[in-house]
């Protein structure tokens, strides 16, 4: 499977669209688009949506987790934290075994629970720990 900085090679490529005009999109500098397209990135959650949102594709597609193409319309994100515990709690965890036996700790929830933007990578964790979908896991698919 692709890797992120592939994707988004690939999907800017498929777009026609430069680094400069697709991070005016995202609101971040071009050379953060640079980074991304060299594999050298922390993507941001709000990021993720926005360029999987523009590319109209899943965040599974986006960082290379599947390679299913087809068009995506995504539903809009709840707040992350509420859905977050949320779906822990219906795969039947608690917060107390997410810590202790995953690799999401107790400063990702407090930090999260003040409104920070979670790093792609470590919901990349919480989704396999959890065995659901990015998309899932952030409320964009039921």
């Amino acid at each position: 499977m692709a890797t992120f900085s592939e994707r988004i090679s690939d999907l800017m490529l498929e777009k026609e669209i430069r680094s400069p005009e697709l991070a005016a999109i995202v609101g971040v500098d071009a050379t953060s688009v640079n980074n991304w397209k060299r594999g050298k990135f922390q993507l941001f959650l709000s990021n993720a949506v926005k360029l999987a949102n523009f590319f109209e594709c899943s965040l599974e597609y986006l960082v290379g987790r599947c390679d299913n193409t087809a068009t995506y319309s995504a539903k809009s994100c709840p707040p992350f934290y509420p859905r977050f515990i949320a779906v822990v709690e219906e795969c039947g965890y608690s917060t107390y075994y997410l810590r202790k036996e995953s690799p999401i700790k107790g400063a990702h929830l407090n930090k999260w629970k003040r409104g920070a933007d979670p790093l792609i990578a470590t919901l990349i964790s919480a989704a396999d720990f959890l065995k659901v979908s990015l998309d899932y896991l952030i409320g964009r698919e039921d």
